[in-house]
């Protein structure tokens, strides 16, 4: 009975996550539209990471870490059981490495070439508009695989 009542818990962690995922991908795109790129970058790794995040929930692994590729690739890119989602596992592997790091560098001002700057003066609308594309294609493959998978439904 406990096998069934964890199965359950992760499957709610994994909704949870996936509904988070959702609210910041609409928060990335409002955020668009107010030219506030650093924030668009920010919302959309955010995204990201909580969508993978769902997805390892499902094979009951809970992780605290903000860059995913290592656990990605250790738990669901080299899982046999995937191998029929290779070219989805290969956008989604390339949408967290492109968002590695993202999280503080959107957040925290840095020195660049001899000046602080803040993440509002280093990021531009292509970065945003990038983000966007990225996200919303690899949302989108991730709600897939858990649909085909696990019959996860969001």
């Amino acid at each position: 009975m406990a096998n069934t009542e964890d199965s359950e818990k992760f499957r709610r962690f994994a909704l949870a996550f996936l509904k988070e995922a959702k609210e910041d991908l609409e928060i990335a795109k409002d955020l668009l539209e107010d030219k506030r790129y650093s924030r668009v970058v920010y919302f959309c790794q955010q995204c990201i990471e909580k969508s993978v995040k769902a997805l390892l929930e499902m094979e009951r692994i809970f992780v605290a870490e903000h860059d995913l590729s290592t656990f990605f690739v250790k738990f669901i890119y080299n899982n046999k059981e995937y191998f029929s989602f290779k070219k989805e596992l290969n956008t989604i592997l390339e949408a967290l490495d492109y968002f590695e790091g993202e999280w503080s560098k959107t957040r925290y001002p840095r020195e660049k070439e001899g000046k602080v700057i803040t993440p509002s003066e280093l990021y531009k609308i292509e970065d945003a508009s990038n983000s966007i594309e990225k996200v919303n294609k690899t949302f989108d493959l991730i709600k897939q695989i858990l649909s085909k998978k696990f019959g996860l439904i969001f």
